[in-house]
C-alpha cells in the first residue's frame, strides 16, 4: 500500500509540472486581458496538487490543519482567477474591483483561512475524527465551516460559466473554439477537483486515490489550446450582443406576431424608449414613425430610405426589413435603421454646387467668352495692319478651347446623371461616323480604320462620343494640322474587344496619364482638360478598361480601350 502511496504522490507532482509552465507563461503576460486570472489559476492549481501530494505520503509531512491551511490558500487562488479570468476575457480588458466589492468577497476566504490554521482550537473546518496522518482528504471528517467554504467556492466557479454560455451562443470561429476549451477545461477541473467526495463513498477505491491533478492537468492541457492553438490572449473576442449594444445603428428584432423581442441603445434613444422595449408592439413604439411600420408590413427590402423627426429635427435613415430564420421557418423580422442625414446633407450641397457651377459654367461663361470672341474678330478685322493678329489668334483659340471643356461638361454631366443601361452597338459603323466628320472637317486627317463588321460590343451609348474625343483629342494636340495620321483598330479576345487609337502626333504629356490614373485631380498634377476624364467614365460604365501610353505604331499616342463582347 505505502510503495502505491508513493507512486501516486509522485504522479502528483509530476502533474504540477506543465501546469506550473502555464502558469509561468501567463505571468509573463499579465498585460493581456485574462492573463493575471490563468496566472492565479494556474498557480493555485500547482499549489493545490503539492498539498494533495505531500497529504498522500504514507508518512505526515506536516500537520493536517497547516497543510489544509496552505491548501486552501491555493484553493482561494482558483477562486478568484476563475472569475477573473472570465471577466478579462469576455470584456477584452482589465478588471479592477472597488474597494467595497472586494473587501466583501474576501471575508469568507479570510474566514476560512484563518479557521483552518487555528483548527486544533475548534474544530470548526475539520472534525475532532479527523486521522493525524490520514492516507488522503477522502479520510476528512469535515466541519461546518469547510461545507461554508465548499460552497462559497462552487458558487464563485459556477457563475463566470454561465457568462462564457451566454457569449457561446453567438460566437463563431475561434471566438467559438476558445470558449468550449475554456469551458471544457472548467467542466472537467472544478467538479473533478470534488472526486475525493465521491470516492469516499466508493468502499472499491483506496481512500489515497485523488484525481484532482491529473484532471487540473487535462484542464490545462485544454486551456493551453485555447491559448497557443486558437491565440487566447490574441484574438480579442468581441461578440454579437457587445457589437450588437455598442454599434450606431438603430435595430429592432420582432416576432411574427409584431412584438418587440429585442433592441439596442440606438435604437432605443430614436425611438425615445425609457428603459426595455423588449414585450411591447411594434405599432406602439414606432407608431408615431408610419414609414416604419409601413416598410415592415411591406416584408423583405433594402436599402430603403425613410425620414423621421427626432428630437425635432428631421433625419435620414436608409431602412433594411430582414427576414430571421431557423432553417426554413421564419421566427421574425429584423429592422436595421443606418442614420444617413450628414450623407444626405452632403449629397444636397455637392448637387447644389453641381448645379451653380454647371449654370455658371455652361451658360455666364460660355456667354461672355463668345462675347469676348467676337469682339476679338471685330478688331482683327479693324486692324488692317495686321499688328494685333497674333495676340488675336491667341485670345480666339484660347476661348475655342474652354469653349470646348465646357461643351465637355456639359456631356460629362449628362452621362453622369443619365440612368442607362449598355447596349449592343456594331463598333465598325460608329467608328466609320466619327471618321466621316473630321475627314469633312479636316482634309488633313488621314483616319485608317481597321474594325471587322460583325464586332459588335456590350457599351454604354456615349462610347461614340467618347471615340469622338480620342479623336478630336488627336487632332487638337497635333504639330503639323496639315498632315495628321490616325488609326482604328478592333481585335476581337475571349469575352472583350480592344479598340486602339494611335496616332503620329508628338505624345500625351506623362502628367496627362497619372492624373487620369490618379482619378483624381491635385494642385501639383492636373489635366488640361475634361475629355479624357469622359472617355475613362464611358468605358468604366461600359464595363471595360482604359490605358493609354506612347507606344504608337504610328510613333505618337496609343489608347486601348476593352470593352465587353456582346453575346
Amino acid at each position: 500500500m505505502t510503495s502505491a502511496e508513493q507512486s501516486l504522490t509522485f504522479f502528483m507532482l509530476i502533474c504540477a509540472v506543465p501546469i506550473a509552465g502555464v502558469a509561468a507563461y501567463a505571468f509573463r503576460k499579465r498585460d493581456e486581458p485574462g492573463a493575471r486570472g490563468l496566472f492565479l489559476c494556474e498557480l493555485g492549481m500547482v499549489g493545490w496538487s503539492i498539498q494533495l501530494a505531500l497529504i498522500t505520503w504514507p508518512t505526515a509531512v506536516m500537520p493536517v490543519f497547516l497543510n489544509t491551511t496552505i491548501r486552501h490558500v491555493f484553493q482561494i487562488l482558483v477562486i478568484f482567477g476563475w472569475p477573473l479570468l472570465v471577466l478579462e476575457y469576455t470584456r477584452r480588458g482589465q478588471v479592477t474591483v472597488k474597494r467595497p466589492w472586494l473587501v466583501a468577497l474576501l471575508v469568507v476566504p479570510v474566514v476560512t483561512v484563518v479557521l483552518t490554521a487555528t483548527n486544533p482550537w475548534h474544530h470548526l473546518v475539520l472534525a475532532p475524527e479527523t486521522p493525524a496522518d490520514p492516507s488522503g482528504i477522502a479520510e476528512f471528517v469535515l466541519g461546518p465551516w469547510y461545507i461554508v467554504h465548499i460552497g462559497f467556492a462552487v458558487a464563485m466557479v459556477m457563475l463566470p460559466a454561465g457568462l462564457l454560455a451566454q457569449d457561446l451562443r453567438s460566437a463563431v470561429g475561434d471566438h467559438r473554439r476558445q470558449l468550449l476549451l475554456l469551458i471544457a477545461g472548467w467542466a472537467i477541473g472544478f467538479p473533478g477537483a470534488l472526486n475525493t467526495y465521491v470516492f469516499r463513498n466508493v468502499d472499491a477505491v483506496p481512500p489515497y486515490v485523488d484525481l484532482t491533478p491529473l484532471l487540473f492537468l487535462v484542464t490545462t492541457v485544454l486551456w493551453g489550446l485555447a491559448l497557443f492553438r486558437y491565440q487566447l490572449f490574441a484574438l480579442a473576442p468581441v461578440s454579437r450582443r457587445k457589437a450588437v449594444e455598442t454599434m450606431s445603428d438603430a435595430l429592432l428584432s420582432v416576432d411574427t406576431e409584431g412584438v418587440i423581442v429585442d433592441s439596442n441603445p440606438a435604437a432605443r434613444a430614436l425611438f425615445d424608449v425609457d428603459g426595455n422595449c423588449t414585450g411591447d408592439d411594434l405599432e406602439a413604439v414606432c407608431g408615431g414613425y408610419p414609414q416604419i411600420i409601413e416598410q415592415y408590413d411591406r416584408g423583405v427590402t433594402a436599402g430603403t430610405e425613410v425620414s423621421l423627426e427626432s428630437e425635432g429635427e428631421v433625419r435620414h435613415f436608409s431602412m433594411d426589413v430582414r427576414p430571421i430564420e431557423q432553417g426554413a421557418t421564419a421566427t421574425g423580422t429584423l429592422l436595421l435603421l443606418r442614420d444617413i442625414t450628414e450623407l444626405k446633407e452632403r449629397e444636397q450641397e455637392l448637387d447644389l454646387l453641381k448645379q451653380v457651377l454647371s449654370r455658371v459654367f455652361r451658360h455666364n461663361i460660355r456667354n461672355e467668352l463668345t462675347i469676348l470672341r467676337g469682339h476679338a474678330e471685330i478688331i482683327q478685322e479693324r486692324a488692317d495692319d495686321g499688328r494685333f493678329d497674333d495676340h488675336i489668334d491667341e485670345i480666339v483659340a484660347n476661348t475655342d478651347r474652354i469653349l470646348s471643356h465646357s461643351e465637355n461638361a456639359k456631356d460629362l454631366e449628362t452621362i453622369i446623371d443619365a440612368e442607362t443601361a449598355d447596349e449592343r452597338i456594331p463598333l465598325e459603323p460608329v467608328v466609320r461616323r466619327c471618321a466621316r466628320a473630321y475627314a469633312d472637317d479636316h482634309p488633313g486627317v488621314e483616319i485608317d480604320i481597321d474594325v471587322p463588321s460583325e464586332v459588335v460590343v456590350s457599351a454604354h451609348p456615349s462610347i461614340e462620343r467618347a471615340l469622338e474625343e480620342l479623336v478630336q483629342n488627336a487632332v487638337a494636340h497635333h504639330d503639323d494640322t496639315d498632315s495628321i495620321r490616325i488609326a482604328v483598330r478592333a481585335r476581337p479576345t475571349d469575352g472583350t474587344v480592344r479598340l486602339v487609337v494611335a496616332d503620329d502626333g508628338p505624345g500625351i504629356d506623362s502628367h496627362e496619364i497619372e492624373t487620369l490614373q490618379a482619378g483624381e485631380e491635385t494642385d501639383l498634377q492636373h489635366g488640361s482638360g475634361i475629355g479624357l476624364w469622359m472617355v475613362d467614365l464611358v468605358v468604366r460604365k461600359s464595363g471595360g478598361s482604359l490605358r493609354i501610353d506612347d507606344d504608337s505604331e504610328l510613333g505618337g499616342t496609343r489608347v486601348c480601350i476593352d470593352l465587353p463582347r456582346a453575346d
